[in-house]
């Protein structure tokens, strides 16, 4: 069993001090590992540390936003070390989860994490009914098509033109050309597939 200090500083916190001071009161480490990180998402050394831990190993940090940046990072991050066989002591917190307070507090933050999951979701899905029912378009706007469509399908579909050649005069790539085509009832003459290879 090994044990692992983990300390991140951020563009606000430049000195070990604070940190350093809080895992002095642990100590006898195996290795300490300092994030210094200038762009949130990066975790060059945190990923470092997680790719080397072994069944049994103990992270200490100073306090959960120093080792993630969100409820689901943080989550997700003890999920990966469960599966491990590694644990997790948050100082400031006083979380640990190798007892069973740690452990019902885990659990109580993923209901949580899935009661804020749920009312995103809803809101979210209320946000697109509203939308639709003032009119306004949800995703992508739709492919415009030129006024000759029907007739360049037509050719393609008799075979008179390649496919390569009805996507030119169409103006439109090769997905949005065959399920516009297709919509409109018209088939290549030979198979999608044998118009392919024509190309």
């Amino acid at each position: 069993m090994s044990r692992y200090g983990y300390i991140r500083l951020d563009e606000a916190e430049v000195q070990l001090s604070r940190q350093a001071l809080q895992l002095d009161t642990i100590g006898g480490f195996d290795r300490l590992f300092v994030e210094h990180q200038a762009v949130i998402d990066q975790w060059e050394q945190r990923n470092r540390l997680l790719n080397g831990l072994q069944s049994g190993d103990v992270i200490y940090t100073a306090a959960a936003d120093r080792i993630c940046n969100s409820l689901k990072d943080f989550l997700d991050f003890v999920q990966a070390l469960e599966k491990i066989g590694a644990d997790l002591v948050l100082l400031e917190e006083g979380l640990d989860t190798r007892t069973a307070a740690g452990q019902k507090s885990l659990r109580l933050l993923n209901s949580f994490q899935q009661l804020n999951h749920k009312a995103q979701s809803t809101r979210k899905k209320a946000g697109i009914a509203k939308a639709r029912k003032k009119g306004r378009r949800i995703g992508r706007p739709p492919v415009s098509i030129p006024p000759d469509f029907r007739n360049i399908c037509r050719l393609w579909s008799l075979g008179e033109i390649s496919g390569r050649e009805a996507m030119r005069r169409s103006g439109l790539k090769q997905t949005s050309f065959y399920k516009k085509a297709a919509e409109l009832g018209y088939k290549p003459s030979g198979g999608k597939q044998a118009d392919e290879n024509k190309n």
